[in-house]
């Protein structure tokens, strides 16, 4: 393993990494929809096998490390490294605040003391993070404001009865902006906590975490749909549908993408026909995993979501010695994904009619 060659130790890099979100999808949720071409990274001139590379966001609202790598070849080689620690997310402030000083702007070399300074701060830092309120980086502590007692959290909904603690939250994001239209938001302390990780969620990224994927297109922004006359205005991620009220079904929700309309209740949906037809499409909900089978977390493929599409009950497949030796329900999404289903959930897409919610018969 090439060392410096003053000390005879491997040289420490800092690596800048774009666009953030993307790098937390690469090191922490693997998913089929990232593409590798719109992550960047920014290497310094020169390295040599053996070295590390401190991977750090360039672009986040505040800078995080990500990653220590290992590299097998030097900068005239071609690209192969490994883990060496993490993934994590730490906040870049917080390791500069254990180092005593501030970290150059990445791509950098570090002299070899100050690479080992770093590597050790960072593990102390994964160990025991610091408390964001000592940090405090967007001033939410220092710009703190009392808040009205019937005030409810901006992200999860919950009531100040519900959720006793709620704070002020400071927006500086300009989507955050756009989206909820002033400087600052109430939250409850548990989603206060969760916006100001160092990777954080947006203030209604988080909002519309905590509400279901658009059974249809997978997409994460659904609205929730208010019937009525509510004594004030709705607010940012909630649409108003009128009284209306001539259908037997009452959606619930609407995709701010395709537009698709839903209710969570199954009930609100049809059986499907004894012998429905290969092009139909049906509702579902994902099966629960196999105790023994593993899988890596994401939304799109959570069990219990509801999904639309094509429905295709298979005999055993090359996959039979994890999922058992019977059928596999799979529904073909139309979002383009394969899904696996829990058969006893497999409904019509279309919602229920006056006529099919309570059908007429020759003894009325």
């Amino acid at each position: 393993m090439p060392d410096d060659p003053e000390t005879g130790r491997r040289r420490i890099h800092l690596v800048g990494v774009a666009p953030w979100r993307q790098a937390v999808d690469f090191y922490y949720n693997p998913d089929d929809d990232l593409d590798l071409d719109d992550l960047g990274f920014t290497f310094p001139a020169r390295w040599a096998a053996g070295d590390l590379f401190v991977i750090v966001t360039t672009d986040s609202p505040a800078s995080a490390v990500v990653v220590v790598e290992e590299t097998h070849h030097d900068s005239t080689g071609p690209d192969s490294y490994d883990q060496y620690l993490g993934p994590f997310e730490l906040s870049l402030t917080a390791v500069e605040r254990r180092l005593g000083t501030p970290l150059p702007s990445a791509p950098a070399t570090l002299d070899t003391s100050s690479g080992e300074r770093l590597i050790a701060a960072i593990s102390a830092e994964e160990k025991s993070p610091t408390p964001w309120r000592e940090l405090d980086e967007r001033g939410c502590v220092a710009r703190s404001e009392p808040v009205e007692p019937y005030s409810r959290c901006a992200c999860c909904g919950e009531w100040a009865d519900e959720a006793p603690v709620l704070e002020n939250h400071v927006l500086v994001d300009i989507q955050e902006l756009e989206f909820f239209g002033y400087g600052s938001i109430v939250v409850c302390r548990t989603c206060h906590d969760l916006l100001h990780r160092p990777l954080a969620p947006s203030s209604d990224g988080l909002m519309f975490g905590f509400r279901p994927l658009c059974p249809r297109c997978s997409a994460m922004r659904t609205y929730q749909v208010i019937r009525g006359f509510p004594a004030g205005p709705p607010g940012p991620g909630t649409l108003l549908a009128g009284c209306d009220r001539s259908d037997p079904v009452t959606f619930e929700y609407r995709c701010g993408a395709c537009e698709y309309e839903w209710t969570e209740d199954d009930d609100g949906y049809q059986p499907l026909p004894a012998e429905p037809d290969d092009d139909v499409a049906v509702r579902a909900r994902i099966a629960p995993i196999p105790d023994g089978v593993y899988r890596l977390y994401s939304r799109t493929g959570e069990p219990g979501r509801v999904v639309i599409g094509r429905y295709a009950p298979r005999g055993p497949g090359p996959h039979s010695a994890a999922w058992g030796d019977a059928i596999h329900h799979e529904l073909v999404g139309q979002d383009g994904r394969i899904y696996l289903v829990d058969p006893t959930t497999v409904r019509s897409a279309e919602p229920h009619t006056w006529e099919t919610r309570q059908p007429w018969t020759d003894d009325m």
